[in-house]
C-alpha cells in the first residue's frame, strides 16, 4: 500500500543569530497510510509541529525527501503543489489565530473552494451550510465573525474549513490543546466520526497522551528533532521500549484520586537544538545511558511486530508489559 505522505531522512533547519542553525527536524523517516491516524507526541520544542507542517510542504525541507501520494514533492514549485493542496488540509492549534477576524466564518470556510475555483457562489454557499451542519453548527452562523464564537465553536469552524475540499489527509496540530476539557471530547469524537465516514487519514500532533491513545492507530514519539519510537498505539502504550517514552507515559496524570504522589522528574532540561548532544540526544537525561550512548547515534531498529525504537540498550525481543502508572517522569510535560 502506497503511503499518502512520506518523509525520508527529512530535515528542517532554521537560521539563528550568529550563523547558528536550529535543527528542528533532523533525519526523520515517517509514513502516513490511507485511513489511519498517526499520533505524534513529545515535549514542547521537540519538532513535532514543524514536522507536521513540513509533511504538507508548508515548511521547506533542508534535506531528505518528501513524497505525497507516491510523487516526490521535495523540490516542487508552488504551481506543482496545487494538486497537493486539493487533497490535504490542516487544523491549527489556536482557533482564534487561524481565522481572519475581518472575514465571516462562512467566507473563511468557502475560501479554499474559491481559491481552487470549485463551483459558483451558490454552490459554495450550499457547501458552507452543509459543512457547518456536519460539525454541529447552524448554517446561519456563516454570517458571523470569529469574535462571536467560543474556542470550541471556532475549532469546529476550522474543521469545517479543513474539510471543504474533501481532502484525503488532514494534519491536526494540537487541535484540542487550546480548548477547555469540557469541549475537548466533543471535538475528538467529531474527528473520529468524520474519519469513519470519509476515510480520512490524520497526522495528529498532540501533548495529551490520553487523547493520542484514544484516537491513534500508530504513535511516533519525537525527541529533539528525531523519532525515537514508533509502534501501534496498543503496543506503545502497553509496552513502551525507549526510556524517553516510558518517562512520558509515567509523567501523564492519572484520574485515580488515591494516587496523590507526583512522579520524580528526570534530571536536566531538554537540550537546545542549537547545540544538540553527541550520540543519542537523550543520553544526558537517560537513567540507563552508557558510554556508547554518548558517542554513537542509535538507528531506528524494528522488531517482527513492526515496533521501532532508537536505543542501543533496548532489546527488541523484550516482552510487552505495561509500565507502572507512576514512575520516573519528566518535569513540565503536559499530560
Amino acid at each position: 500500500m502506497t503511503p499518502l505522505l512520506e518523509a525520508r531522512d527529512l530535515a528542517v533547519h532554521y537560521p539563528a543569530p550568529g550563523g547558528a542553525v536550529v535543527r528542528a527536524v533532523n533525519g526523520v523517516d515517517l509514513a502516513l497510510m490511507p485511513g489511519e491516524t498517526l499520533g505524534l507526541v513529545g515535549e514542547s520544542g521537540c519538532g513535532k509541529s514543524t514536522l507536521g507542517r513540513a509533511m504538507l510542504r508548508l515548511e521547506p525541507p533542508a534535506g531528505g525527501r518528501l513524497l505525497a501520494f507516491g510523487h516526490d514533492i521535495t523540490d516542487a514549485r508552488p504551481a506543482g503543489l496545487k494538486a497537493l493542496r486539493r487533497r490535504t488540509s490542516m487544523i491549527f492549534q489556536d482557533p482564534h489565530a487561524s481565522l481572519d477576524p475581518r472575514m465571516t466564518v462562512g467566507e473563511s470556510i468557502a475560501e479554499p473552494l474559491r481559491v481552487h475555483r470549485v463551483g459558483d457562489r451558490a454552490h459554495r454557499a450550499a457547501r458552507v451550510a452543509e459543512l457547518l451542519a456536519r460539525v454541529g453548527l447552524t448554517p446561519d452562523v456563516a454570517r458571523r465573525r470569529p469574535h462571536a464564537f467560543s474556542g470550541g465553536q471556532l475549532q469546529r469552524v476550522g474543521i469545517a474549513r479543513a474539510l471543504a475540499l474533501d481532502p484525503d489527509v488532514v494534519v491536526a496540530d494540537e487541535p484540542v490543546s487550546a480548548l477547555d476539557v469540557s469541549v475537548q471530547a466533543g471535538v475528538v469524537n467529531l474527528l473520529m466520526d468524520l474519519q469513519a465516514e470519509r476515510g480520512l487519514a490524520y497526522l495528529f500532533v498532540a501533548h495529551d497522551l490520553k487523547v493520542v491513545e484514544l484516537i491513534s492507530h500508530r504513535v511516533a514519539v519525537m525527541y529533539l528533532g528525531r523519532v525515537v519510537e514508533l509502534a501501534s498505539a496498543e503496543r506503545l502504550f502497553a509496552g513502551p521500549k525507549h526510556p524517553y517514552t516510558r518517562a512520558l507515559l509515567a509523567a501523564a496524570p492519572t484520574p485515580d484520586p488515591r494516587r496523590r504522589d507526583d512522579p520524580p522528574a528526570l534530571g536536566g532540561e531538554p537540550p537546545s537544538p542549537l547545540d544538540p548532544p553527541s550520540g543519542c540526544a537523550f543520553h544526558p537525561r537517560c537513567p540507563i545511558a552508557e558510554a556508547r550512548c554518548r558517542v554513537e547515534t542509535p538507528a531506528l531498529r524494528v522488531d517482527r511486530g513492526g515496533h521501532r525504537v532508537a536505543c542501543h540498550l533496548v532489546s527488541l525481543d523484550e516482552p510487552v508489559t505495561r509500565p507502572p502508572a507512576r514512575g520516573a517522569g519528566i518535569a513540565g510535560v503536559d499530560g
